[in-house]
């Protein structure tokens, strides 16, 4: 495992940075982006699905997955406008985060809530399992959809101007942190940390994730932040308060799809890479925090001022 990670982890780094780099130069309505998390939330749906076939749910990924797509295509809605028509003011305090952006996806949320209710009416014959079919629905569409809605989100942090400096900052905090635990939980071992759910993981390879990542987050913000935008970063004390509690989400992310699979009976989603498993769990940890990142890039200072330096050039 550990060779085909070394090997297909450069891979997928160097192709999703050259994704982002190119999606910039199309400007802030961002459709490589688009296709991406699409992508990403289809083959989602697919493995969720296939997951839960073993048992007695009969859910059909092919619903689930258009209904999600739609949820997470409704964040593309507000750019049908001028970019910005969401977000606060230019030189408004703070990173202009723009929260009304999630609008669209949160009606299109509630009507694809009202599909699989209406379905489950049609498809009802006898008492049985209705409920837990449309309960594995309706987790798999917010598993999903929401998770990816949020995380798709932190693009347009700052108005824009900040680019993918915010979502970059949640994908290497969390690979700085799994990779921390991964290499110190070896080395190290000693106490499980949740041995019925992961019995993989130990105490102190979570450590390790929340010390690597708050390290690997604050890097990031700190240099990436005034080079690739023009800002200047926020205080280190944000810094490094953003960088650990997203490294503490990313721990929690990976245990929260270890529990679906371990309340199924399975050991990994359906293989995507060789080493790597599923695309579930390449990016169950970064999904999972993306709600959180977006809060905290509103909360916390991490930024020293409000976007009011040079436009990044699209």
């Amino acid at each position: 495992m550990l060779f085909w990670r070394l090997v297909f982890g450069p891979i997928l780094i160097a192709a999703f940075v050259a994704l982002l780099w190119a999606d910039l130069r199309l400007g802030p309505r961002a459709p490589l982006l688009a296709l991406l998390v699409l992508s990403i939330s289809l083959r989602m749906c697919w493995e969720y699905v296939s997951l839960l076939n073993v048992r007695t749910f009969r859910l059909d990924w092919r619903v689930l997955a258009a209904l999600a797509g739609g949820v997470v295509l409704a964040n593309w809605i507000p750019l049908a406008g001028p970019l910005g028509s969401a977000t606060t003011e230019p030189g408004a305090p703070g990173p202009g985060l723009g929260l009304a952006r999630l609008g669209p996806s949160m009606v299109i949320l509630g009507l694809a809530q009202m599909v699989l209710f209406i379905r489950a009416m049609f498809r009802f014959r006898e008492p049985g399992n209705t409920l837990e079919n449309l309960g594995a629905e309706f987790l798999g569409l917010g598993y999903v959809a929401v998770f990816a809605s949020c995380t798709a989100q932190l693009r347009w942090v700052g108005e824009g101007l900040l680019a993918y400096v915010p979502l970059a900052s949640l994908v290497v905090t969390v690979k700085c942190g799994d990779t921390s635990a991964y290499f110190v939980g070896r080395a190290v071992g000693g106490r499980k940390m949740a041995p019925l759910i992961s019995p993989g993981k130990t105490v102190a390879g979570g450590i390790a994730a929340i010390v690597g990542g708050m390290l690997g987050g604050w890097l990031w913000l700190r240099y990436a932040i005034p080079a690739l935008t023009g800002q200047t970063a926020g205080p280190a004390w944000a810094l490094a308060i953003y960088g650990a509690l997203i490294a503490a989400a990313g721990l929690l992310g990976d245990l929260a799809e270890s529990l679906i699979k371990r309340d199924v009976g399975q050991k990994d989603a359906p293989a995507l890479f060789p080493g790597f498993g599923g695309l579930l769990d390449i990016v169950d940890s970064v999904l999972f925090c993306g709600p959180l990142a977006l809060l905290l890039w509103n909360l916390l200072p991490l930024l020293s001022s409000g976007p009011d330096g040079p436009p990044l050039k699209y």
